[in-house]
């Protein structure tokens, strides 16, 4: 086991904690981890830096970049019960398996021709799926919106107990579950989310038989066939403090989804939305099922932001979500 993910285990297995008050809070500084002000780009921070948990150095936890991607045909190591993300873009699919995803948190990949970042945080249980062609705010002399494609890291920071990417080009800081750039010169840009779908591995092939898997040969020596988190998502325990978590729930690791639109917002558990379920937003309706392995959006207006998530950290993002119980 590599020291980066050794380091991680430990602080799983030694310091869980729970949710403080907000008079309790303490920021987690680990020794050896990031230096934020130093390797990040803090200008225009929209988030309180003193709330920001260092743990580990930058890329320890290494994002993918163009991984290799086998035949699901081929794919005999992973069961069929593995959770994966299904990303399905131009006619193409490709499935993103979580037990990869735990120990790279990101990877940043083409699909149908398509840039495009799926990501995950084990913390918060939360998966996320975006294009990285992502607009600078610059008119090019076509009179159309100039656009960048950007590559993300593993910050080894994070904020609400989930993670804070940088992009490699302005070493920005960019957050999973507030769907933006929260640092540098990008900051306040929204991502482009495409629904997200977290399925079973039988569930993907049964859909797309000729499709293609990021392989477990990623040039990283990691255990990627062991439950890493199984401990920590046996109880309602965090990892470090999180300010502002809502009470509408009272189980923190309520698994769901959450919603984005129209400067509204929603959190919806797996457990109501079932077989199916219909939320009405001002941008139009989202359509989204359970699953065995978590949670997928059948469809959803452009954007629409999507993520799987815990409650809580859905909530400290959003202190004013909608949670739906019906």
């Amino acid at each position: 086991m590599s020291r980066p993910i050794a380091v991680l285990a430990v602080l799983l297995a030694t310091s869980p904690v729970l949710a403080q008050s907000e008079d309790e809070f303490t920021r987690t500084r680990r020794a050896g981890s990031v230096d934020i002000a130093a390797e990040y780009d803090l200008n225009n921070l929209e988030i309180p830096e003193e709330e920001i948990h260092t743990l580990l150095p930058r890329d320890a936890i290494p994002a993918l970049t163009d991984p290799k991607l086998e035949d699901a045909a081929d794919a005999d190591w992973l069961a069929p019960g593995a959770r994966v993300i299904a990303i399905e873009v131009g006619g193409e699919a490709v499935a993103a398996p979580l037990q990869i995803l735990t120990y790279h948190e990101i990877v940043n990949l083409s699909v149908g021709g398509e840039p495009v970042a799926a990501t995950y945080c084990p913390l918060c249980d939360s998966a996320t799926l975006f294009s990285r062609r992502t607009p600078t705010g610059e008119t090019g002399d076509d009179g159309q919106p100039e656009t960048v494609i950007l590559e993300f890291g593993v910050s080894g920071a994070l904020y609400n107990s989930n993670v804070l990417m940088y992009d490699r080009t302005h070493k920005g800081l960019w957050s999973q579950l507030a769907m933006r750039a929260v640092s540098g010169p990008m900051a306040g840009t929204e991502l482009e989310h495409l629904p997200v779908r977290v399925v079973s591995w039988k569930a993907f092939k049964s859909e797309f038989p000729d499709a293609r898997v990021v392989s477990r040969e990623t040039g990283h020596e990691r255990p990627y066939e062991g439950p890493a988190y199984a401990a920590y998502f046996a109880t309602d325990d965090l990892l470090v403090p999180v300010r502002g978590i809502g009470d509408a729930l009272a189980k923190k690791k309520t698994l769901g989804l959450g919603v984005m639109a129209g400067g509204e917002s929603w959190f919806i558990p797996a457990e109501v939305i079932a077989d199916g379920y219909t939320l009405e937003t001002p941008a139009g309706p989202v359509v989204a099922r359970a699953t065995e392995a978590g949670v997928e959006v059948l469809s959803a207006p452009g954007g629409v932001h999507t993520a799987q998530t815990y409650y809580y950290s859905w909530s400290a993002f959003n202190k004013h979500t909608r949670v739906l119980t019906e």
